[in-house]
């Protein structure tokens, strides 16, 4: 039988709502209909403020707040949760809405979002450090508000850059973007930190996920790439602990994801912006932090650290081969390159890998080791150690990738050309 008050409100919902207690937006169906963004972030400010409030009681009344205090943090986590959760899908919603529609119309909640975390106008001011302070506490949000946050993030740094209709997000991106580059040292080492499972920073899988997808976010702005890696320590801050510390993660999604944004740091990632002088000079930042810090990158780390470390794994020397080749044969790079190949240690160490037992890793070396022979000046020491081993090289490359040999004639080609030159010292 259905109740004949089914429907209606409870008694005194009114009150409970919040009209004298400043609560408005307060409940979970309130949150669920709402669509004042200010009201959504304010929100979401109060909450995790309870949440994460550093102070701490006195002890005569901690024991008596202790029952009362879990009760308001399980309240503050579902409506931050629930807050988080409903500005993503306002975003998300206006922008399939805006997919669907042939006039142009300015996005309404991607701006007003933008514009509120970025605190423009009198009234946005106390939201301006909201973005940090939930960096800063990103381990300790709820699990599924780490995903709405971090998505929220990157969707204001992406907005604007793909699609049909990015142009109508540009305005929002740009002053999401211009944010975090004003407040770039109260925002990137906390993205960065957030890459730690170690103390003090304790952070779980999805944390490292979440921030990885922001880190690289920020990667694909050129502005931001260029205080990334445009001093030495910066390159210090927020390179080299990708390298040291965050791709050796025993944990395979980790080390796979902090892959992939130290491929996006050393390789100067993709344009995103469809400029083809923005790449230009996305390479040419890239190839000038590359050759100002070579001995501290391919020396001390990526020969050291990635490729020829017991500690690393398959993942490991498989995704660094594929960085050093994109690297070498990147045109920008070509100081790099030179200086590279006319080592004999790297010689050496590609051809260790040329010999290593999985066909991918090998596949992989043999492309780096092509460009050793295809130097048309190689060192009298390169020159030497091809020649003093070029019986051995040529027969053990004659059977290497058989099966690649017969499906791929740019790989049979290339292999047959570096044979021969083998041959001819």
């Amino acid at each position: 039988m259905t109740s004949s008050n089914a429907g209606l409100p409870t008694p005194f919902e009114w009150l409970s709502g919040g009209i004298f207690f400043g609560k408005k937006g307060g409940s979970q169906s309130e949150i669920d209909n709402c669509k004042d963004v200010s009201i959504l972030l304010k929100g979401v400010k109060e909450s995790a403020t309870q949440l994460f409030d550093e102070v701490t009681p006195k002890a005569s009344v901690q024991t008596k707040r202790t029952e009362k205090k879990e009760k308001a943090d399980k309240e503050a986590e579902k409506l931050l949760s629930a807050r988080l959760s409903r500005l993503r899908f306002l975003l998300y919603e206006e922008r399939r809405q805006s997919s669907q529609t042939e006039f142009s119309r300015k996005p309404v909640i991607a701006s007003k979002t933008s514009e509120i975390l970025t605190g423009k106008g009198t009234s946005n001011k106390e939201l301006a450090n909201l973005i940090p302070f939930l960096l800063k506490n990103l381990v300790r949000l709820p699990f599924e508000s780490r995903k709405d946050f971090s998505a929220i993030f990157s969707y204001l740094l992406e907005c604007g850059l793909y699609g049909s209709d990015a142009d109508r997000y540009q305005m929002a991106m740009r002053n999401f973007r211009d944010y975090v580059k004003n407040y770039f040292d109260s925002i990137m080492p906390l993205i960065v930190n957030n890459h730690d499972c170690g103390p003090p920073y304790a952070s779980t899988p999805d944390v490292v996920l979440h921030a990885g997808i922001m880190f690289r976010s920020c990667v694909k702005h050129l502005c931001l790439y260029e205080q990334l890696v445009g001093t030495n320590e910066n390159v210090t801050r927020f390179v080299f602990p990708f390298i040291d510390k965050y791709v050796q993660s025993p944990n395979f999604d980790c080390a796979s994801d902090s892959m992939e944004s130290l491929k996006a740091l050393l390789t100067g990632g993709v344009d995103s912006e469809n400029n083809p002088d923005a790449q230009t000079s996305r390479y040419q930042i890239a190839a000038a932090f590359l050759e100002r810090d070579y001995e501290a990158i391919w020396d001390h780390r990526f020969n050291a650290k990635l490729l020829s470390s017991k500690e690393s794994n398959y993942l490991i020397r498989r995704m660094a081969l594929q960085i050093l080749s994109a690297v070498l044969l990147t045109r920008a790079n070509y100081a790099i390159m030179v200086r590279y190949i006319t080592n004999k240690k790297n010689l050496i160490l590609v051809m260790l890998l040329l010999r290593n037992s999985s066909p991918h890793i090998t596949l992989d070396a043999f492309n780096v080791f092509k460009i050793f022979v295809a130097n048309p000046s190689k060192p009298p020491e390169i020159h030497k150690i091809l020649s003093d081993n070029k019986s051995k090289l040529c027969t053990y490359l004659e059977g290497l990738h058989k099966e690649k040999e017969a499906k791929d004639t740019q790989f049979r080609d290339e292999k047959a050309l570096v044979i021969s030159t083998i041959q001819s010292l």
